[in-house]
């Protein structure tokens, strides 16, 4: 039987009210390229009259005007003129300008739509409960993209629970009852696959490092030959560096994640790691003038609720001058009567 897709069926789709074969039937129709335009507008539609999934359409309608100063800014090649009657060609212009404006637009707000952006500032740690019931901690300037129905519902398609991670974030994942992998994705393309599990990730830069503090995940790159799955049991710690892998045990995993308490532990670290960690947090620029002192290391547990106060732990810990202007700290040695 051909259940015609409307969208008042739609409606239902995404409100959970349809039934087991109407939810069947869509699933079909939506893998069918020719129909993606009509969901996405009538996913949009529905979002719009439900304020908990409203969409930043501010941020999107910026970016499109940062891509029409772009385009302004662009060399203009001039063609001949052709023998058109003045009211034709403005027609066809404004006709092709407005197709193209929505065509451009529409990819906007279908990033907008697809997916819910958690992000914090620098200095800013927040938590969340995801749709899934899974709970995420984002560490300091760091972005959680998460779809916006594939969590908790299964989309066409969509076989995971996927999100995308740019920083460092503490997740507590919960396991569902088909049994769906939770994938993080990250920018350097490594995949941390989980099943129900507490663990903490940080991308930042170069370097990635995933710490297991309960149950069992993956690390795995999504498309490798040379590369074999990672198997992390509960207290490893696996960090990646220019595509160099190191592995190592800890008893207390749990103090790679104690910025969510504001309290930063450092096991004989570099100062110029602490200085990268300044930049990552707090958007600092550090310069450390002396080679050898930024070979000096810090050990400790600080509490820290703001960059300022890091600093001075920082300073009293190695004995060194750490001077503050704006966003820029310069790390010396402290001056000798």
């Amino acid at each position: 039987m051909n259940i015609p897709i409307t969208k008042t069926l739609l409606f239902d789709y995404f409100n959970g009210n349809a039934s087991a074969l109407q939810k069947q039937t869509i699933d079909e129709w939506a893998k069918q390229p020719e129909n993606e335009e009509f969901f996405y507008k009538t996913l949009a539609e529905w979002e719009l009259t439900h304020p908990q999934y409203m969409v930043d359409v501010s941020s999107a309608i910026e970016r499109y005007h940062d891509y029409l100063e772009k385009q302004s800014e662009q060399p203009v090649v001039a063609m001949p003129a052709e023998p058109t009657p003045f009211l034709v060609r403005f027609s066809g212009w404004y006709i092709a300008a407005s197709v193209s404006i929505l065509l451009l637009m529409g990819w906007w707000f279908r990033s907008e739509l697809v997916n819910q952006t958690y992000a914090t500032e620098p200095g800013q740690i927040r938590s969340w409960v995801l749709d899934d019931g899974s709970r995420v901690t984002l560490n300091a300037n760091s972005v959680l993209k998460v779809p916006r129905f594939g969590l908790k519902w299964v989309l066409p398609g969509q076989k995971n629970r996927e999100v995308y991670l740019t920083g460092e974030a503490q997740f507590s994942v919960t396991h569902t009852q088909d049994n769906r992998r939770f994938i993080v994705k990250t920018p350097n393309g490594l995949d941390v696959v989980v099943l129900g599990t507490e663990f903490t990730v940080s991308s930042r830069q170069n370097r990635m490092q995933v710490v297991l503090n309960q149950g069992k995940v993956v690390l795995q790159r999504e498309t490798s030959q040379t590369m074999a799955p990672i198997v992390l049991t509960p207290g490893d710690v696996v960090t990646l560096v220019d595509e160099k892998i190191q592995r190592k045990h800890v008893a207390d995993p749990e103090r790679f994640s104690a910025w969510k308490d504001e309290l930063f532990v450092f096991d004989s670290m570099p100062l110029s790691q602490v200085a990268q960690l300044l930049r990552d947090n707090y958007g600092l620029h550090v310069s450390i003038p002396d080679p050898a002192l930024a070979h000096e290391t810090v050990s400790g547990s600080f509490k820290a609720t703001n960059a300022d106060e890091l600093l001075i732990s920082i300073s009293k810990a190695l004995d060194i001058q750490a001077v503050r202007r704006g966003k820029k700290v310069t790390f010396s040695a402290r001056a000798t009567d």
